[in-house]
């Protein structure tokens, strides 16, 4: 199970989603990845993708609102695909 890094917390909004800098935009999360903490922790699922092409960035939907109070600007984040977890399933 390779987690691939997204990228940074940007920011939480006020309606408690997370917003983070991605720091591949060659390689964007699809819609439903979980999103983990560097302890391994979920951390939320991504809902969106905004931003220009060239600097995106990923809304998180947090899976716990405490956990919001546990993300530090600039803690990096990582991704897990969908793909890659059926992949794993399907074995």
């Amino acid at each position: 199970m390779a987690l691939r890094l997204l990228g940074s917390t940007y920011t939480i909004t006020r309606s408690n989603l997370v917003i983070v800098k991605m720091e591949d935009p060659g390689r964007i999360p699809k819609i439903g990845d979980q999103v983990f903490d560097a302890n391994n922790e979920l951390v939320g699922k991504v809902v969106d993708i905004i931003g220009p092409v060239t600097s995106p960035f990923a809304v998180l939907r947090p899976v716990k609102l405490s956990t919001l109070s546990l993300l530090k600007p600039s803690a990096p984040l990582f991704y897990r695909s969908r793909k890659l977890r059926e992949a794993k399933a399907g074995r």
